[in-house]
């Protein structure tokens, strides 16, 4: 069942894009079902987990997409997009310290923005993540790796190069 739906999805989308084209009026919401296509391909294939996680960045974009050109609702709509790494951490099950300090970021931000409609200059705020994860929860060699034999390698190519021309 799985491959056929796989098969006829292109077909199913370009029916709905018709539909929502032709009956609706709606150009715009009628492109946005040709999504459908590589989220069936990633619902339909692999592990569940993966797969949700996988799937989640099309379904917030395809989300946001209808309710925006649907109802001309744009401004709260890009909330949606906040489930992308809401999805990532409870379905990979990974509670990392620096993933959570992104999450308690952004949710500060949006409960600071819709109660006091204070977006801007607010977003400022999103530098804390980088600075907070650097002095608290460093990665090891996190900007760049010096391997101890391609150091001796360029050691021995420059300065006794170098010595030679003296």
């Amino acid at each position: 069942m799985r491959k056929r739906l796989l098969q006829t999805m292109p077909l199913i989308s370009l029916l709905l894009f018709l539909w929502a084209w032709l009956y609706l009026e709606k150009l715009a919401l009628g492109l946005s079902f040709f999504l459908l296509i590589p989220i069936s391909g990633m619902l339909l294939t692999g592990n569940i987990r993966k797969r949700i996680v996988e799937t989640i960045p099309f379904l917030s974009l395809m989300v946001f997409l209808w309710i925006g050109f649907s109802t001309d609702i744009w401004h709260p709509t890009w909330v949606v997009f906040f489930a992308i790494p809401i999805a990532s951490i409870v379905f990979e099950r990974n509670f990392e310290p620096r993933k959570l300090v992104s999450l308690a970021v952004t949710v500060t931000y949006v409960t600071l923005g819709l109660m006091y409609d204070a977006w801007h200059p607010e977003w400022i705020m999103f530098l804390l993540i980088p600075i907070i994860n650097s002095l608290f929860f460093p990665k090891k060699n996190a900007y760049f790796t010096v391997e101890k034999e391609s150091f001796n390698m360029f050691r021995r190519v420059i300065i006794d190069e170098d010595d030679k021309d003296q």
